[in-house]
């Protein structure tokens, strides 16, 4: 009876131990299974953890931020760099390397090139880099190298659209200037050669479209034209270039930059004069210009532009209003760099300061500078700073 009693108790503890291998194998499978599945999904979940990782408090009852700060970053003074957002996060684009930096100045992304000048353009969540006067461009996320594409002819500027629509303009050895797009994989949307120079080309705000801004001469005097395109409605004329819905011609200005305004509008900065008109193409409202044009921009409803007056030491600011159509106009009692607008408001960088504006002329507030910096960008609450060899941060809440 005794040795029946043990041959029972060996078999259960076998029983057991056969459980306990078959748990084991069970949950191994399911790990290594669910590890293939996340590396083979890995460009579908990781970028949903953007930010989310950032957020965690490395200390109990610590303030993240104060802690991770890395600021300022360093940076080589013989090299040439570009800033500017993507994704609410820091683009910074050097002479080697494409990087990406948080509000913390971590370091979440760095992406080698081999161009010779890069030029940088971010839409909100991906960056578009060529070589100017070269034959490469690149559409990047925070995360990885989306394509890279080659040219036939020297590149002489690109734009990206809000949903990562690249307008690749080149030269060409039968036409001034040659236009491709190409949607956010890569693919030709339109083709468009100009026996005129183009110079600009700007997005519709959903990428159903562009405005193309060609400049000639008519009777001895600069002109430009805007031609207006929908890439699901494109017929070809005799010579298969595609016909523009619309176009406005004969615009007496060398067109700087072409901007939407708005929603219902799209503005011209140009060398002499600013206009605006409506998505028709209708003429609304212009601006001639007392002095050079020193600086511009435009977000939403609001357009600015700086004109410094050297021998006076001073700058004229105008603010233009695309809803009430109303221009504003004031003198500042210093020389201004550069200006932003942003979130309602517009912000003028001069050497020792950075003064925010209400769209009446009104200073909301003011920032003061320890060093004299090359260029600044506002992200949320954050100025970043880009000086001879670092990019520093202030807070501006």
């Amino acid at each position: 009876m005794a040795v029946t009693d043990v041959s029972i108790l060996k078999k259960k503890r076998q029983q057991k131990k056969a459980m306990r291998f078959i748990k084991k194998l069970v949950i191994f499978i399911v790990i290594a299974v669910s590890a293939v599945a996340a590396i083979l999904t890995k460009d579908i979940w990781y970028p949903k953890l953007n930010g989310i990782l950032s957020k965690v408090p490395s200390a109990i009852g610590g303030d993240s931020d104060a802690y991770d700060e890395q600021f300022p970053i360093e940076i080589s003074s013989n090299a040439n760099y570009h800033i500017d957002e993507i994704g609410n996060n820091l683009a910074v684009l050097n002479d080697s390397h494409f990087l990406i930096y948080n509000s913390n100045a971590k370091e979440i992304y760095s992406q080698q090139h081999t161009m010779t000048n890069p030029i940088m353009e971010t839409s909100n969540e991906k960056a578009l880099l060529y070589d100017l006067g070269g034959n490469i461009f690149a559409l990047s996320s925070k995360y990885k190298n989306i394509y890279t594409k080659t040219t036939d002819f020297a590149i002489l500027f690109a734009e990206i659209s809000n949903d990562d629509y690249a307008a690749v303009v080149t030269k060409n050895d039968k036409l001034l200037s040659y236009l491709m797009v190409f949607d956010e994989n890569g693919t030709n949307v339109i083709n468009y050669g100009s026996v005129e120079r183009i110079i600009d080309v700007t997005f519709t705000d959903d990428s159903s479209g562009c405005y193309i801004t060609t400049v000639g001469s008519s009777g001895g005097i600069i002109v430009s034209d805007i031609l207006y395109y929908e890439f699901e409605h494109i017929e070809y004329d005799e010579n298969n270039n595609p016909v523009p819905i619309w176009k406005i011609e004969d615009i007496e200005t060398l067109p700087v930059s072409v901007r939407l305004f708005g929603t219902e509008n799209i503005i011209v900065f140009g060398d002499t004069m600013c206009a605006y008109y409506d998505i028709n193409g209708t003429f609304i409202k212009s601006y001639d210009y007392f002095y050079n044009l020193s600086g511009y921009d435009s977000k939403d409803n609001i357009a600015a532009l700086i004109f410094n007056n050297n021998e006076r030491r001073s700058t004229d600011i105008v603010i233009i209003n695309s809803l009430t159509g109303e221009i504003f106009e004031t003198t500042l009692d210093y020389t201004a760099k550069n200006i932003q607008v942003s979130d309602g408001l517009i912000y003028v960088y001069s050497r020792d300061k950075i003064t925010a504006y209400t769209s009446l002329g009104e200073i909301s507030s003011e920032i003061t500078l320890d060093n004299d910096y090359d260029e600044f960008l506002k992200i949320n609450n954050h100025v970043f700073l880009l000086g001879y060899d670092q990019i520093n941060k202030i807070d501006i809440n």
